[in-house]
């Protein structure tokens, strides 16, 4: 359109010159053929047309405005088909039969329990578009998880839509989808101020779209769809950036409503929320592959060794690093015979070895033997003759540049910032600093390694993954210390844990301690390190945690004595109380995944079963119950006299139900053992029994509305809820239970698959009365010694002490020694962080205050506590449900009290600690 346009526009040009001032330089862009955008730019506005000569209204037997019309109807056709083109590369392909989607609404910042809710589940980007009504949402993800396709693939698709169902003519008021990554979003000088989202916009949509309507306009037309690539690659630190773009969405809102806006984060670092009270910003995750979807994928890309491929990877610890397109793509077009390789760095190294294969089979130039790859380099990767799994040819100079590059690359954005990087290509060359800097830049290109702007002379690693595998080369080759420490002591860390407290709103969770940035390369580099044991033990001083998380990948082999080391001091420091809260947690999530020693694994009839530590309780007579006033249910005050007996020192585990789950525990009828356990085994009653607590509670709340508005421990957000049930008709509100209770069998845990509480030392949760006494029974024969539920006396005893004590650690509630709503973590803890005691200390039971309720034997009855009066039998009237106790991350430290107690049906899910007769000696 270019050409057409100015040919037609002839020399006329210059009789408007002589009417509008152009400047000299644009003038030669005209003699050039250049689009005549400038003209109408400085026409105000298309009055203006009718100040110039009559002559000059029509050049060419053609109305001005009738030519601009149809050079921006080209123009937007092309936009579309460009678009198409763009995202239809290979490097973006995207299979939607494995995408899952979690839409999460946010609950306010005074929400009690997590402000994010689960909402609905959907299968694609468009469906959860179409159901929200907000302006924005934020795609959320771990790394390789598809968030920057599914941005890609949404333009793609509205793409056709427009040139499928539309008519040319109104294509220049069809809908526009704007992609940009946020990783440019930067000042235009070092030191200077980040630009305003709204003008950095119009800059980026004016270069790329000069004959389309300004971006302002589109806004004002409500056509655009911004799709905003990376909000944690934007290259500065701090919680700036996100402020200025909450700030945008709410001059969006103000000014510009009906457009929509789409960011992508990587999950972990989405900290610093875009949503505020004023303007919601719902969550949308992108859900790991499950079993099923893992084998299907492989079935579908690689059926020629599909069998081999799933069995090798069926319960190893690779298929939990491979629960995503991205790594299984990558594993399924270089295994041979359905091998799999030991972690992400070899899967890593096993791309660049085929790539760099492929390019010298092709006899592409760059890559024969020279300096970039010797001839010694090209033989050993013909005949793969590798010393080790991650090992890339090293004679040349090639791949030492690429990761000289990528370390420089992510060491010059700064600390704690972890992100995929652009650098201007000038730069990349002082970096590379070799008369062939440019043949390693083309060569980085041929094996999709690296991707270069030419518009913007700009350079970057195609994904932020490799990125960081370029960079572990360079880290394993020598470790900085620098880039690794972090701050763990209470009194080091700033903000302190009281100050960053004190500064969240009701409903935010408690941000981690700043990483940083160099997390995940770091766990790279010790795959790729010659010497991990080494890299492990030096790393132990700097960030003891991502050490323990290092030792635990599967690609990492450190010795038994350091593995020992290292549990222990992960162990201790998940209880040291100088310490900081979020130090002590990190500690503990490194040590679940490394193996906690505390648990000892064992072989019994039934296969593999961690054994429990036990703290004993000793005999004697006991006050139990409260006279506060604050439940009528917990009084009178009584005393009861107990044998002696052990408890869990921690609720079980995720890594021990795993086992049960692996024995067939669901399914074998001997740990079933009352006909009530049997029925919810096979599925009769796994419904009904939550139903009818919720019909109870929304009868409760009905009949008195006014007392439970008074309730202390409700807020704001807790009183809507309550009002919007009240409000629903009979069948909308049987329609939502129907939604939240299937009925049928259950085969695991309700949050099983849910990131929030499925890591193996969080306690596992989503587990009913029925199902916890299965698991003391499967115990019980596995170790042979009588494993139960606790009774209700026994569990108040046991967080209570000879002190009576009013919460497990002590009379007066710390948010630093419980997790409860006040402690903002926003999810169950890994077991330990909060030992139990006067002064809580490690010998303790742990965790008896918040985090989750524990079932215990006992029937919900009043009190005095009579264990003869047959609440303690396992088949009894249930309408009064089983007993609860300790409270959860979500409830209020009121309901955290030793003495509290509440009941519910034996259907309903939550938590459980074991109870043993007598300790079990090794």
């Amino acid at each position: 359109m270019k050409l057409e346009f100015s040919h037609r526009l002839g020399d006329s040009w210059r009789e408007l010159a002589d009417v509008i001032p152009i400047p000299n330089h644009e003038q030669r862009r005209f003699e050039r053929g250049f689009e005549p955008r400038a003209i109408w730019d400085w026409l105000e506005d298309w009055q203006r047309l009718s100040e110039l000569p009559e002559h000059l209204r029509s050049i060419g037997r053609i109305d001005l405005a009738d030519l601009w019309a149809e050079a921006q109807r080209e123009s937007s056709d092309q936009f579309y088909r460009d678009c198409i083109t763009r995202w239809s590369d290979a490097r973006y392909e995207l299979d939607k039969r494995f995408v899952q989607l979690t839409l999460l609404l946010d609950q306010g910042e005074a929400a009690q329990g997590p402000r994010w809710q689960v909402h609905e589940r959907f299968g694609a980007l468009a469906d959860v578009l179409e159901h929200v009504p907000e302006q924005a949402v934020v795609l959320l993800g771990p790394p390789g998880s598809g968030k920057s396709t599914l941005l890609r693939h949404y333009a793609m698709d509205r793409a056709r839509d427009v040139l499928d169902y539309g008519d040319a003519g109104s294509r220049t008021d069809a809908p526009i989808c704007f992609w940009l990554s946020l990783n440019d979003y930067k000042a235009p000088l070092p030191g200077d101020p980040l630009p305003s989202p709204h003008a950095w916009l119009e800059t980026r949509w004016a270069a790329a779209n000069p004959m389309l309507p300004p971006l302002t306009t589109l806004l004002r037309e409500q056509r655009l769809t911004l799709l905003l690539d990376a909000l944690n690659e934007i290259p500065h630190a701090g919680d700036e950036p996100v402020r200025l773009w909450k700030d945008f969405l709410q001059q969006l809102d103000r000014d510009y409503s009906g457009n929509r806006v789409i960011f992508s984060c990587r999950s972990l670092d989405y900290s610093a929320s875009l949503s505020s009270k004023e303007l919601p910003v719902p969550q949308v995750r992108i859900e790991a592959l499950s079993d099923a979807q893992v084998q299907q994928f492989v079935e579908l890309y690689c059926p020629a060794h599909a069998s081999t491929l799933w069995a090798n990877l069926a319960g190893s610890p690779q298929l939990e690093l491979l629960r995503t397109p991205y790594y299984l793509k990558l594993l399924v077009e270089q295994t041979v015979a359905g091998e799999i390789p030991v972690g992400r760095a070899a899967l890593f190294t096993g791309f660049v070895r085929q790539a760099l294969k492929r390019e010298v089979d092709s006899g592409h130039a760059l890559f024969q033997a020279g300096d970039l790859l010797t001839a010694r380099d090209l033989t050993r990767l013909t005949h793969g003759t590798w010393r080790t799994a991650c090992e890339l040819p090293g004679r040349g100079i090639l791949f030492g540049k690429l990761s000289a590059l990528a370390y420089e690359m992510q060491h010059r954005h700064g600390a704690n910032e972890a992100s995929q990087i652009r650098i201007d290509l000038d730069d990349a060359l002082d970096i590379l600093d070799h008369e062939l800097a440019i043949d390693m830049i083309k060569a980085g290109v041929a094996l999709g390694v690296l991707d270069e702007d030419l518009g913007r002379e700009e350079l970057l690693f195609v994904h932020q993954l490799l990125q960081e595998y370029f960079a572990a080369h360079r880290l394993a080759a020598a470790l900085e210390p620098a880039l690794l420490q972090v701050q763990w002591q209470a009194d080091r860390v700033s903000p302190s844990l009281q100050e960053t407290l004190a500064s969240l709103a009701d409903a935010d969770p408690l941000p981690p301690l700043p990483a940083t940035g160099w997390e995940e390369t770091a766990v790279l580099a010790a795959a790729i390190v010659e010497a991990p044991e080494t890299f492990v033990a030096d790393l132990m001083a700097m960030n003891l945690p991502l050490a323990g998380r290092c030792a635990a990948q599967p690609d990492v082999e450190v010795s038994d004595a350091l593995a020992y080391q290292l549990r222990w001091s992960l162990v201790e420091r998940s209880q040291d109380a100088d310490a900081d809260l979020r130090a002590r947690i990190a500690a503990a999530v490194a040590l679940g995944e490394l193996g906690d020693p505390r648990f000892e694994r064992r072989t019994g009839p039934e296969g593999d079963y961690l054994l429990p530590p036990l703290i004993e309780v000793p005999a004697g007579m006991y006050t139990m119950g409260s006279d506060e006033g604050h439940y009528d249910d917990e009084g009178p005050v009584h005393r009861v006299e107990l044998a002696s007996f052990c408890m869990g020192k921690f609720p079980v585990t995720n890594a021990e139900w795993a086992l049960f789950m692996q024995a067939g525990g669901y399914e074998d009828e001997r740990w079933w053992v009352t006909e009530a356990d049997r029925a919810w085994q096979r599925g009769e009653s796994t419904a009904e029994g939550p139903k009818r607590q919720w019909r109870e509670f929304r009868n409760s709340v009905k009949a008195d509305f006014d007392g439970f508005r008074q309730r202390s421990n409700l807020t704001s957000v807790d009183i809507e809820n309550g009002e919007r049930i009240i409000d629903m008709s009979e069948e909308e509100f049987e329609a939502v239970l129907e939604g939240l209770y299937p009925p049928g069998q259950q085969t695991q845990p309700a949050y099983w698959n849910d990131d929030a509480y499925n890591h193996p030392a969080q306690p596992v949760v989503g587990i009913c009365w029925y199902e916890a006494r299965a698991y003391c029974a499967w115990l019980s024969a596995q170790t042979g010694h009588d494993f139960r539920l606790p009774t209700e006396a026994g569990w108040e005893v046991a967080a209570r002490g000879l002190e009576g004590r009013r919460y497990a650690y002590g009379n007066d509630h710390d948010p630093a020694h419980c997790n409860t709503f006040d402690t903002h973590i926003r999810r169950t803890t890994p077991i330990g962080v909060f030992p139990g005691g006067e002064t809580p200390k490690p010998a303790c039971i742990a965790d008896m205050t918040g985090n989750v309720w524990d079932w215990t034997s006992s029937l919900y009855q009043p009190y005095p506590y009579d264990p003869a009066d047959g609440r303690e039998a396992p088949s009894a009237d249930e309408s009064s449900g089983r007993v609860v106790r300790g409270g959860a991350w979500r409830d209020f430290p009121l309901d955290a009290r030793a003495s509290c107690r509440s009941g519910y049906g034996p259907a309903v899910r939550r938590g459980f600690r074991v109870w043993c007769s007598s300790p079990i000696r090794s």
